[in-house]
């Protein structure tokens, strides 16, 4: 019966038009991978097809529409497919096309009921491909599946792959690219060639490449890496057939599942003097992991470049899952190299997990770029960077420090890691606009530090004195510990992060202050509003020397004068308190009474209260960079003495 099934298939297949078939990819993942000893287990099952245009019509009405592309059946192979059969469609719907390149995409995530602790294989053959230089006829597009149970408890997500359906070669040139890879589990990824003979752990011969076993001649693939590289000799079509394999420990030499990709090469000659092709350059780096929630509208401008003046861009090669939709592209009006193209998509519950997002730029000479992915990590938040604008706060520090300060700290929304591609912290002065120093956060490990929820950061700079500053964060300076590390967006906004510089010659000829050479030290404090958060211990408070003054001086400079004005001010107001007594006298001769009324002025006292003097303390020139709740508590408690007892004298 089981050959029959493949028989099937193989028939399915022959049926449809020839020399049509531009390459596909497989994928699955459980659909509650962490709860246990599930049965039957859910997969959500994703097939990906590209097919020749002309074939397959599919434009931006298509996919709005979801209109599909594509014909055929997915069969079950092994010994433990029960009455699977062949479950699925071949026809996806519609999600990228290409004019140029004569092409139509699309892709489709199924679910499959499957019995647990079973090992098989899914494939989809047919025939056939374009004519190619090596190989061709028919091909077998095949992953293998297990719902055992991995050693961590969960069940396994296999890798996914994305790639353009066409990889265009300049004659002449060689070239190196990597395979995009990913994986919902963090699993070691390997890539390989795919083979016509392949053993399904349970011991069935299973053909993952058909007529393309082999057929790309010279090419080099680095298994670890996934990179692949080739020297462009000959014109001509060829097809290439690979395998990506997860492990979950590094030493395993079985995999724990097997997904393939496949792809055209295209070698075309060219005289043109321009040897630089086009290139995706943002706005989201290449590499980038996105988290985004389900239903979550997320919109990106991808930014091309291309290479050589009086070049343009003819198109862009996408890969992208369901729903994602994308806009024209458009040349830059300031810069005339550059091109954007919006990208929008709001993904389903059933994108939980990792998606793939790629591009591939092509220019009027037929010059093609890199292909760029970016994964977006749907149901996962990335980590943000959390705003204050108190002492003590999430940051550290705030408002006007001295100038040899060194030591910065800023508090994430969640644990956070540090990212794998360049991320900078960026200085700038205020008054000129212009960076002045920076950290790159992916590979200083000395003065980048990432601690729990917490990203720490040294500076080796001079600050210049009475300067203001403010601090800007790359895309993905924190990354959460899921998977690929979802980046944390930006920080662009000038007004997020800001800093003085004190100058302590600002203060030297202060109104109503003396040149006594007493001097008392005072505390820092910030121009921000005093926080309530616990002191951090590890922070030191350092003090300012500033000059004594014989008289209480007020004004915006109020937070400056000697700690006993605190106590001097106690004792002046603008209010008195009257005490009136009557004693009486009395005489044994006479039967009279003399009455006496004495009033007493006592010093007047003013209502002061903590808050009364962080109020005062609040003015557009305050010295300090961090008041400690524990400094702030001795004032309070010495004033507070110091008023109960003027209170008590006055009663």
């Amino acid at each position: 019966m089981q050959g029959l099934y493949y028989l099937v298939y193989i028939l399915l297949g022959i049926a449809v038009e020839a020399s049509h078939y531009r390459g596909g990819s497989f994928t699955w993942k459980p659909v509650s991978p962490q709860v246990p000893n599930q049965n039957p287990v859910p997969i959500s099952f994703t097939q990906r097809h590209a097919w020749r245009r002309g074939s397959y019509f599919c434009d931006q009405s298509t996919i709005n529409s979801g209109g599909t592309v594509g014909g055929g059946s997915v069969c079950c192979i092994g010994s433990q497919c029960g009455a699977l059969g062949c479950p699925l469609s071949t026809a996806v719907p519609c999600t990228d096309f290409s004019v140029s390149q004569d092409m139509s995409a699309g892709q489709l995530s199924s679910i499959l009921n499957l019995s647990p602790n079973i090992m098989i294989a899914l494939s989809f053959t047919g025939g056939a491909w374009i004519s190619l230089q090596t190989g061709g006829g028919n091909w077998a597009v095949t992953t293998q599946i297990s719902t055992y149970m991995r050693s961590d408890g969960h069940y396994n997500t296999a890798p996914t792959s994305a790639m353009v359906p066409v990889k265009l070669l300049r004659q002449g040139f060689s070239y190196t690219w990597l395979i995009p890879t990913a994986d919902t589990d963090g699993d070691t990824v390997k890539c390989r060639w795919a083979s016509a003979t392949a053993v399904v752990p349970t011991g069935v011969i299973a053909d993952e490449c058909a007529g393309i076993c082999g057929t790309f001649p010279g090419a080099r693939l680095n298994s670890s890496s996934c990179m692949m590289s080739y020297t462009a000799s000959a014109v001509g079509f060829w097809a290439v057939s690979l395998m990506m394999e997860d492990y979950e420990f590094s030493w395993q030499t079985t995999p724990l599942s097997a997904t393939p990709l496949q792809f055209i090469v295209e070698v075309y000659a060219s005289t043109s003097s321009c040897v630089v092709g086009p290139s995706y350059t943002g706005a989201r780096p290449a590499g980038a992991c996105v988290g985004v929630d389900i239903g979550q509208t997320v919109v990106e401008q991808a930014i091309f470049t291309v290479g050589c003046s009086g070049v343009t861009l003819s198109d862009v090669l996408t890969t992208s899952p369901p729903g994602m939709t994308r806009g024209t592209v458009t040349q830059s009006s300031t810069n005339p190299l550059q091109y954007t193209m919006t990208m929008t998509w709001t993904p389903p519950s059933s994108a939980w997990g990792s998606n793939l997002v790629c591009y591939t730029p092509i220019d009027s000479l037929g010059q093609q770029g890199n292909t760029q992915c970016v994964t977006y990590l749907v149901a996962v938040t990335a980590p943000e960077l959390i705003y204050t604008s108190y002492v003590n706060g999430t940051m550290s520090p705030v408002g006007t420090i001295m100038s040899t300060q060194n030591v910065w700290r800023v508090q994430c929304t969640k644990a956070v890691n540090r990212p794998s591609t360049a991320a900078y912290i960026r200085f700038y002065q205020t008054s000129t606009a212009t960076q002045i120093y920076a950290l790159e956060a992916s590979t200083d490990t000395t003065n980048v530090i990432y601690s729990n929820f917490t990203l720490i950061f040294f500076t080796h700079y001079t600050w210049i004195l009475g300067e203001s500053y403010y601090i800007l964060f790359d895309n993905g300076v924190v990354t959460g510990t899921e998977f690929c590390g979802p980046q944390s967006r930006p920080i662009l906004d000038p007004n997020f992060w800001t800093f003085n510089i004190f100058n302590s010659a600002a203060y030297s000829n202060l109104t109503g202050m003396s040149t006594s050479s007493t001097t008392t030290i005072i505390p820092n404090i910030t121009t921000q509003a005093i926080s309530t958060t616990t002191a951090n211990p590890a922070i030191t408070t350092t003090g300012i020397t500033v000059p004594s003054s014989t008289t209480p001086y007020t004004g915006k400079y109020f937070c400056l004068i000697n700690l006993r004005h605190w106590f001097n001010i106690l004792g002046t107001g603008a209010s008195s308190t009257v005490r009136t007594t009557t004693t009486s006298t009395s005489s044994t001769s006479t039967i009279s009474t003399t009455s006496t009324t004495a009033t007493t002025t006592n010093p007047p006292v003013q209502m002061l209260r903590p808050s009364d003097i962080i109020k005062k303390c609040e003015q557009p020139v305050v010295i300090g960079t961090l008041l400690s709740t524990t400094v702030v508590g001795a004032i309070s408690l010495v004033i507070y003495g110091v008023f109960m007892a003027k209170i008590a004298a006055s009663m």
